[in-house]
């Protein structure tokens, strides 16, 4: 037995080996392919490089709200991924792609030419799938580019993953086949679908390790009274390597511009899971043209499927404290996602959070500016003392630690929300008015879990008692009840079945601790998911 192990552990890591020097030698370019999310208020640019909302055309910020206003509210947004093989450090992270890459497009081939096959996104709405549903076998219907050519599997032949893009299996067939009326499966009321990797070239950003990971990630908006001002991306990491890792986060890094970009404060909430940015002076700017002026909005980056671990601020700066991250130091941005400093000192409460006698935190800036209690910009050091100078600000939200073994997938969802109070001259009701509407962003996302088409809130698929005694009844009568899995509220897997015997089941719960959870069942064609 101990043999056989040896043996499939060494084919495994033989397997990441050939897959990786193959990928390396790919000497891939950056990634060129946008495209806007503008599906509601917001006009939002989606990159397939780790970055959204930084213009590289001419350097600008691209999260512009209101549309067509001018004026924006993110210079950039990234996603951090470090974790450990062993002792070893394997880190992937991305700021704005101005120093190198980390990600490139595609998933994970063998193919020289992935990174330029992969190159684009795949930008669809609602409208156009309800109109190819209907229309798609009338002569003379021209379907639209992004659903005929969806990435819904990977090509076999160089290794790629069987299941890319979710859609709708109306065909019954084992491929995506749009002509026999099989289409895209999205969230929102609009989507920019997005496949990228780490492992197709060297990391010219941070120079660390490939960790050998590839992203399936969509950035999608609603177009109703309530989301109005919010968009969400989606990312499903997906451990491709072969290795396991430990101590391994996900972060969301933002850099927060708030119209005019130097006077800006930063905080957070990590009772809503909920990062910002919002403006330090009652006036925005100083009539830039970026600027909002009057009643400043605020900014927020929230995790909905996740818990904030930490938040952490650094500063715009060569500072070797709380600066910017070096290049080629992947050190640097893994002790920001475990909330440290550069010099690898933990952050600590008060002040600048960076006096080591002062007491350890994982949240910078947890305080309510707007009832003046606790650590923030405006008391950095106490109900009484002098507040920060504002300016550029920019932080990491991080979730983990997660043990992420070879195989294994984790999904991160995040809601960008934006609001701006018109009622009040004060630069702090917009704050208060953003954490009303992470409050509701999140009660609509429980109720609306993993929200796409083929998933079930009501009537078709009966999960009771609800709350339960400790015996779950689970009732389908339409699918076959297959991967049915079980989560908490932190996104942990804490129950599998590959499948139940029968339409109707009943499962034993009563080990789970007290809480909310929710049952997602899984096929090939469809997806349920029910709190």
């Amino acid at each position: 037995m101990k043999q056989h192990l040896l043996v499939k552990a060494i084919a495994l890591l033989t397997c990441f080996l050939l897959l990786s020097a193959a990928a390396l030698a790919q000497d891939c370019k950056a990634p060129k392919s946008t495209d806007y999310l503008d599906g509601n208020n917001i006009k939002a640019l989606i990159k397939n490089d780790g970055t959204h909302f930084f213009n590289p055309q001419n350097y600008t910020a691209a999260f512009e709200v209101p549309k067509n206003s001018g004026k924006h509210t993110l210079y950039s947004s990234a996603i951090w991924l470090g974790g450990y093989h062993q002792e070893t450090l394997h880190l992937a992270a991305m700021r704005f792609g101005q120093n190198g890459n980390d990600f490139w497009a595609g998933p994970i081939s063998t193919d020289a030419d992935a990174c330029e096959y992969y190159d684009h996104l795949w930008k669809i709405t609602k409208e156009e799938i309800d109109y190819h549903k209907t229309h798609y076998a009338d002569a003379g219907y021209v379907m639209p580019w992004a659903i005929a050519n969806y990435p819904a599997h990977g090509r076999a032949e160089f290794g790629e993953s069987s299941h890319l893009a979710p859609y709708k299996n109306v065909a019954g067939n084992a491929s995506y086949e749009p002509e026999l009326g099989d289409y895209p499966l999205i969230r929102g009321d609009q989507a920019v679908f997005f496949i990228i990797n780490d492992a197709s070239d060297a990391h010219t950003e941070t120079g660390g390790n490939p960790l050998g990971v590839e992203i399936i990630g969509m950035a999608y908006a609603y177009d109703n009274s309530i989301l109005q001002n919010c968009i969400f991306l989606s990312y499903e990491v997906r451990n491709k390597s072969g290795q396991d890792y430990h101590d391994f986060y996900f972060g969301s890094f933002n850099d927060f511009d708030i119209g005019y970009s130097g006077d800006d404060y930063i905080g957070c909430d990590s009772s809503l899971n909920l990062s910002y940015g919002y403006n330090g002076t009652e006036i925005d700017g100083n009539g830039e043209a970026e600027a909002y002026g009057e009643n400043p909005p605020a900014q927020g980056a929230m995790f909905l499927n996740q818990t904030m671990t930490s938040f952490v601020y650094y500063n715009n700066s060569g500072d070797l404290v709380n600066g910017e991250p070096r290049k080629n130091k992947p050190e640097d941005y893994y002790n920001y996602l475990t909330a440290k400093w550069l010099n690898g000192q933990h952050i600590t409460y008060g002040g600048r959070g960076t006096d080591p006698e002062a007491t350890p935190t994982n949240y910078m800036f947890s305080g309510d500016p707007v009832a003046g209690t606790g650590w923030t910009e405006l008391t950095p050091n106490g109900p009484e003392s002098e507040p920060n100078i504002p300016n550029d600000r920019r932080g990491v939200m991080n979730a983990g630690p997660f043990t992420f073994s070879a195989g294994k997938t984790i999904t991160v969802d995040i809601a960008l929300p934006w609001a701006r109070d018109y009622s009040s001259k004060s630069n702090l009701s917009s704050l208060t008015l953003l954490k009303q509407y992470a409050e509701e962003i999140q009660e609509f996302y429980n109720e609306n879990l993993d929200i796409q088409e083929g998933t079930i809130t009501n009537g078709t698929l009966l999960i009771y008692p609800n709350p339960t005694d400790g015996q779950l009844r689970i009732e389908n009568g339409e699918w076959r009840m297959e991967n049915v899995e079980i989560f908490n509220v932190m996104g942990q897997r804490v129950m599998f079945f590959d499948s139940l015997p029968s339409r109707e089941a009943t499962i034993n719960v009563s080990h789970l601790p007290s809480g909310m959870y929710f049952v997602r069942m899984a096929g090939q064609t469809v997806k349920f998911v029910k709190k």
